[in-house]
């Protein structure tokens, strides 16, 4: 195989050396597919062609055997949800993630539950996705409370009020500057200061919205 990609699996419900050889017989019968099967630490190395194959395939394989696929668990705290459409939003995304099994996001608790394959993706990673969908996003901790939690987000939430309101306040002043009569100073009317302005507050503190 001139291209390939190799990754380990995590196979629970194995219990002999005959289930060990059933998965990897059958992974190795796939086109340009080398599988060893180790029953002692239950993990399965693959080493395949990326343009014919992905690791979901290998994970369906080893499911329909009717083994498991060791997941885990992570619990995000988002904030920046304001509606139903932003935590539906966010939890379309994660579950088309590579490696993701299964996400669940709450709007009431600002929190989101993922199931996902730590040889295909990692929390960071679906961290790093949220945040790109222009929301804040970090990996659950427990020692710190609901209120806490808030706090932070009213906090993260002022900041970006405090920085709209300085990056709109001159175009404010012009709109009324036009509807007075009053003087309006040259750089105020130049429509590149007036795009340097604009576009952070549209395209970037707003663009969750």
């Amino acid at each position: 195989m001139a291209n390939t990609k190799k990754t380990t699996l995590d196979i629970t419900g194995m219990t002999c050396a005959a289930c060990s050889n059933r998965i990897e017989k059958k992974l190795n019968k796939l086109d340009d597919v080398n599988a060893q099967v180790n029953l002692t630490t239950e993990k399965a190395t693959v080493e395949y062609n990326p343009d014919q194959h992905d690791v979901q395939e290998f994970i369906n394989t080893i499911q329909h055997l009717g083994y498991g696929v060791a997941v885990e668990t992570v619990e995000l705290d988002i904030t920046g949800m304001t509606c139903a459409a932003c935590s539906s939003r966010i939890e379309k995304v994660l579950n088309k993630m590579d490696g993701v099994q299964n996400a669940t996001v709450n709007l009431t608790t600002e929190q989101a539950k993922v199931d996902y394959y730590p040889e295909e993706t990692d929390a960071d990673k679906l961290v790093t996705r949220i945040q790109k969908l222009g929301y804040d996003a970090s990996i659950k901790d427990n020692n710190k409370d609901q209120t806490s939690r808030k706090a932070e987000a009213l906090q993260h939430k002022l900041i970006k009020l405090i920085i709209s309101a300085v990056l709109s306040l001159p175009l404010l002043m012009l709109m009324f500057a036009h509807l007075f009569n009053m003087h309006i100073p040259a750089l105020f009317t130049n429509p590149w200061f007036q795009f340097i302005l604009a576009t952070p507050v549209q395209f970037i503190i707003g663009w969750q919205f």
